[in-house]
C-alpha cells in the first residue's frame, strides 16, 4: 500500500472536500450555465447542480454555458461575462474552452486547466488562475497538481506556494512517511560532518530505533500492551506534528521543542548551510512539506471532524507507518466523542499482510468489518473474538458484531498502503493483531 493512494481516495469522496454551497466574492471567475431568465436582467445560474440568483450585465442565451465575473457583492450578486462578445462557451466534447478569457496564454496545459475548473465547477479569482497556472508549470505531475489547487479552492485555502507544495508533496510521495524518515536518517550518518542541529535529529531517530527494538522483545499479555501503547504515544509526541498550535496556545515551552523531530527539521532547513549536502536539504524539505500537508487534509463541517494522518511508529526493527483517518464530531468541550465515530484501519501485517478493517461506533457499539484475502482468516479468528470482545468491554465498548469479507476492485487499489487508522490513541490500537 502507498499513503498516495489513500490520500486521492479521500480526496475523490465529496464529503471529505467539499465545503459550503456556492458562496461568491467580488472578482472571482467561473463557469456556469444559464437557466430562466427574469425581468431586470435577473437570471438563474447553475454552478454543477447548485443553482444561485444573481443580476446579469448583457444579454445572453438561455441553456447555454458562459465563464462569469462577480463584479459586485454588496447586497445581490452581479455577474459580468468575460468573452466581450457574449459567446457561449462550447461544450467540451465539441471543442477545448479557450483560456485566452482567464488571461492565460492558449497552451496544451492551459487548455487542460480550463477544463478541469469547468468540470470541478471551481470559482477563483483571476490572481489564483494565475498562480494556479504558474505552479503546474512548475511540476511534472499535472493531474495531481490540479487536484491539490482543488483541495485549496473547496477548503478555501490561501493561494501560496507553500500550501501548494505540501499538499502537492503529499498527494505525489509514494513511499511510506517512515521510509522517508530512515532516508533523512542514512544521509545524516553518510555525511560525517554535520551541525548540532543534525547531530539532535539523528539523536531522536536512534532513541525510536531503540525503542522499536525493546518493544519487539514485549510479550502480547496486558501489561505488557500498556507498556507498548505508552510508548507509542510518546514517539507520537516526540513527532511535533502540531508543535507550532502547541507553541501559540502556551501548551509546550521552548525547550520542549528543541527536542521534536519536526521543530528540528525545520531548524535544518532554515540553517541551509554551504557544507550540508543538497540531498540532506532536499530530503529535509520533501520531510516538512509531507506533515504540513498532512495536516490540511483536516477539515471540519458541519460539525463533523475528518483526520487523516499518517505516522511514524517504533514497532519491529524498525520505524512503521501507523495512518489514521477518523470521522467523528467533537462535543461541547472541543473533545472529540468517542461514542460515535467511524474508524478504518489500513494495515500491513507480517502474515495476513494487507489487511482493511472497518470500524463504525454508534453510541458505543462497534461493528467491524475486517476485508483481507487470506481464505482462512475467519475461520482462525474465531477463537480471538471472545477476547476482542471482553477487551472493547473493558474499554466500556460493546462488540455487536465482525464480519469477512474479500476486497472488491476498488479496495484492492486502495490497498496499496499500509497504513493503520485510530480513533484516539486514548482508546488504543492493538497493532499485534
Amino acid at each position: 500500500m502507498h499513503f498516495d493512494s489513500i490520500i486521492r481516495s479521500f480526496l475523490r469522496n465529496p464529503a471529505t472536500i467539499e465545503g459550503k454551497s456556492v458562496d461568491l466574492k467580488s472578482g472571482q471567475i467561473f463557469h456556469g450555465k444559464l437557466g430562466k431568465l427574469f425581468a431586470g436582467q435577473y437570471a438563474e445560474i447553475w454552478i454543477g447542480s447548485q443553482k444561485l440568483m444573481a443580476k446579469i450585465e448583457a444579454p445572453l442565451i438561455s441553456g447555454k454555458g458562459y465563464w462569469f465575473q462577480v463584479s459586485n457583492r454588496t447586497g445581490e450578486i452581479t455577474l459580468k461575462v468575460l468573452d466581450k462578445e457574449h459567446k457561449p462557451v462550447i461544450n467540451n466534447t465539441q471543442a477545448s474552452p479557450s483560456p485566452h478569457l482567464l488571461g492565460l496564454r492558449d497552451t496544451k496545459l492551459h487548455r487542460k486547466f480550463t477544463e478541469f475548473l469547468i468540470d470541478e465547477q471551481l470559482s477563483l479569482t483571476k490572481d489564483e488562475i494565475h498562480k494556479g497556472a504558474r505552479f503546474l508549470t512548475a511540476v511534472d505531475d499535472s493531474e495531481l497538481a490540479m487536484q491539490a489547487l482543488k483541495t485549496m479552492s473547496k477548503r478555501q485555502l490561501p493561494f501560496t506556494e507553500n500550501i501548494f507544495k505540501s499538499l502537492y508533496a503529499v498527494l505525489k510521495e509514494s513511499v511510506p512517511l517512515s521510509t522517508s524518515i530512515s532516508q533523512l536518517r542514512n544521509l545524516l550518518i553518510a555525511e560525517g560532518t554535520i551541525s548540532e542541529t543534525g547531530k539532535s535529529l539523528l539523536s531522536l531517530l536512534k532513541e525510536w530505533e531503540m525503542t522499536a527494538k525493546q518493544l519487539d522483545q514485549l510479550g502480547n499479555t496486558t501489561s505488557t500492551q500498556e507498556v507498548l501503547l505508552a510508548k507509542i504515544k510518546q514517539s507520537v509526541a516526540k513527532l511535533g506534528l502540531n508543535y507550532e498550535t502547541q507553541l501559540f496556545n502556551n501548551q509546550v515551552d521552548k525547550e520542549t521543542i528543541n527536542t521534536l523531530f519536526k521543530p528540528l527539521v525545520v531548524r535544518l532547513i532554515q540553517e541551509n548551510s554551504p557544507l550540508m549536502n543538497s540531498s540532506i536539504q532536499e530530503a529535509a524539505e520533501n520531510l516538512l512539506l509531507r506533515m504540513n500537508g498532512q495536516q490540511l487534509l483536516s477539515i471540519s463541517h458541519n460539525n463533523i471532524q475528518t483526520h487523516l494522518y499518517e505516522i511514524p511508529i517504533p514497532l519491529g526493527s524498525d520505524l512503521k507507518n501507523l495512518t489514521i483517518q477518523w470521522t467523528g464530531r467533537k462535543t461541547e468541550n472541543g473533545k472529540f466523542d468517542m461514542d460515535y465515530c467511524h474508524i478504518i484501519f489500513y494495515l500491513d501485517l507480517e502474515h495476513l499482510k494487507a489487511t482493511i478493517v472497518d470500524m463504525q461506533v454508534q453510541n458505543r457499539i462497534v461493528n467491524l468489518l475486517i476485508i483481507n484475502e487470506w481464505p482462512e482468516i475467519k475461520e482462525q479468528a474465531d477463537s480471538i473474538i471472545p477476547i476482542l470482545q471482553a477487551g472493547f468491554a473493558e474499554l466500556n465498548y460493546s462488540l455487536s458484531g465482525v464480519h469477512f469479507k474479500t476486497p472488491d476492485d476498488e479496495n484492492r487499489q486502495v490497498r496499496k498502503n499500509p497504513y493503520s487508522n485510530g480513533s484516539s490513541f486514548d482508546t488504543g490500537v492493538d497493532i499485534r493483531i
